[in-house]
């Protein structure tokens, strides 16, 4: 045990916060990054019911906080952000006091959430900010609200603030780097991770042929079901590839809030035979769906982030019909992807058709997905991620508290 113990002293020490869930999604893969890479790893984050208090998972160790996350009103995710951001506060100050870190990154939502590292920064340690969603934006679409709405204009002032505080900020496409940066943000303080799939799970030309055809043609969708994911535009338009491909099946992967609106709406299109709802499936499950379908749907409403399962998909490859955005296409352009207008049921009923009567396009397009996810893929990202924190943890020893506010 005194072994273990010098062996993280000797480490540096770098703290995570984010607003969610450990060991979910990419935060999960970012601390492991880390603690491979030689830092001491500390996560703080929500508590779901059972989850321990406290606990160390594959060498990183994890506080969680007495939060549970719980979609609401507006007042409703003001008063949870609030409590989380006092709670991480007070416990990044106390494990600061026992072992200085060197660096800390806090994920938004909210970018307010970065203020928690207060103390560490004012000691000296580097803050970065990572922007998964620009919250003006997201606002916006889930509210409906233009861009000069009160609130929209206060999230965009406290998103610059709060990459002032931070000595970087890391967000997860260009399209948000040209936002942030637009915003009045120092460009040179700004970088771009991909926020790609773990490679254990989605490994590169991972797809697994199905042994026997199952006479379908499987159309794919998963993750969170909300409303901006446009599932509802797919079955708006399954009517009219049901009456060109009588075969046709869509199954939906993942829980949301949106979930029995869809439902209804399919019962509604005459296509709820069509569509299965397969909620919260294994893993080994998932990936099986996943890897034998012959369309992956990716629908977004809104061009806010490169959508992880278009990634997910690339990486397995299966075809991919996608919502034409500047983000998408930036990444993965027409021979690529097969394209289609936002919002516009006719427009993926024809783009699912396309891949239907050209089998051997779609795969074309899909080899050249999958070359250029070569270049994107967590392997390469991760040693931008590492870069960062390499370049900053080495600086943390090199300036005064006083100076860290300057530069801040």
């Amino acid at each position: 045990m005194a072994s273990v113990d010098r062996e993280q002293r000797d480490r540096p020490a770098v703290g995570i916060v984010r607003h969610a869930y450990y060991p979910d999604g990419h935060v999960r893969r970012d601390a492991e990054t880390l603690a491979q890479g030689g830092y001491d790893v500390t996560v703080v984050a929500l508590r779901r019911p059972g989850q321990p208090r406290r606990e160390t998972l594959n060498g990183v160790r994890v506080y969680r906080m007495p939060l549970a996350h719980c979609r609401g009103s507006a007042w409703r995710y003001v008063w949870e952000y609030a409590a989380f951001l006092v709670l991480a506060f007070l416990t990044l100050t106390l494990l600061h006091l026992r072992r200085p870190f060197r660096v800390v990154e806090v994920d938004n939502m909210p970018d307010v959430l970065v203020f928690s590292a207060l103390v560490p920064k004012l000691a000296g340690a580097r803050v970065i900010l990572y922007i998964f969603d620009n919250m003006p934006e997201l606002l916006m679409v889930t509210r409906r609200r233009g861009p000069r709405h009160p609130l929209v204009c206060l999230l965009a002032c406290l998103e610059v603030l709060s990459a002032r505080f931070a000595d970087r900020v890391i967000v997860t496409q260009e399209m948000a780097r040209r936002v942030v940066v637009a915003r009045g943000v120092a460009e040179h303080k700004v970088c771009v991770v991909l926020n790609c799939p773990d490679e254990a799970v989605f490994p590169l030309g991972g797809r697994r042929e199905r042994a026997a055809r199952s006479g379908h043609f499987e159309i794919v969708t998963h993750g969170a079901i909300l409303e901006r994911y446009g599932i509802q535009v797919l079955l708006d338009a399954l009517p009219a590839i049901a009456a060109a491909v009588p075969e046709v099946r869509v199954q939906v992967f993942g829980e949301g809030e949106y979930r029995p609106v869809l439902e209804e709406r399919a019962r509604r299109n005459g296509v709820a035979d069509r569509v299965r709802f397969r909620g919260l499936a294994p893993l080994d499950e998932l990936l099986a769906g996943l890897a034998g379908a012959e369309v992956g749907y990716v629908g977004m409403l809104c061009d806010l982030m490169l959508s992880n399962k278009l990634i997910e998909y690339v990486a397995l490859g299966v075809p991919v019909v996608a919502a034409r955005w500047l983000t998408y296409e930036h990444y993965y352009p027409d021979d690529s992807v097969t394209y289609y207008r936002p919002g516009d049921p006719a427009g993926v009923a024809a783009a699912v058709l396309a891949v239907y009567h050209d089998p051997q396009g779609a795969r074309a397009r899909a080899e050249r997905a999958a070359a250029l996810y070569a270049r994107y893929r967590w392997t390469v990202q991760r040693e931008f991620y590492l870069g960062i924190y390499s370049a900053l943890s080495a600086a943390a020893h090199e300036r005064s508290p006083r100076q860290a506010m300057r530069e801040g």
